[in-house]
């Protein structure tokens, strides 16, 4: 399971939910999380798409009664819907090196997510990255 947070901004395409996760979902490779300081964050959007929904129902998955915030990793291909990267300062509250994807975001959007990360009382929820175990592993 990985724990981490879904931010709703304002963007110049509307109100979305964007994901923050402190790991590359989409990574072959294992993190490197020894020094134990976030510095660089990734993004998301729309993980629970239509497409997420519908492999819910492949999986049979559906029916399981799990909280609303926890997103059901089935082995989708999180790249599809990654945003970007910057790395981030907290203690100066600031932001650097925007590495972005062809998904529309614009500099202001950035901005606007960035200014979330530092407002304590942003508009937020808790997710998580849930993976089962299929029956026929057990």
């Amino acid at each position: 399971m990985l724990n981490f947070y879904a931010l709703t901004i304002q963007t110049e395409s509307g109100e979305r939910a964007i994901y923050v996760s402190p790991l590359l979902l989409q990574s072959k490779k294992r993190p490197n999380l020894k020094s134990g300081k976030v510095e660089k964050l990734y993004f998301y959007c729309e993980l629970m798409d239509d497409d997420y929904y519908t492999g819910l129902e492949l999986y049979e998955m559906k029916n399981l009664d799990l909280p609303d915030y926890y997103i059901i990793n089935y082995g989708q291909d999180f790249e599809r819907y990654y945003i970007g990267s910057f790395r981030v300062d907290y203690d100066t509250r600031s932001y650097r090196q925007w590495e972005g994807t062809s998904i529309p975001f614009s500099k202001n959007d950035v901005k606007a997510l960035a200014e979330c990360l530092f407002t304590p009382d942003s508009k937020s929820r808790r997710a998580t990255i849930f993976t089962p175990t299929p029956p026929f592993r057990f």
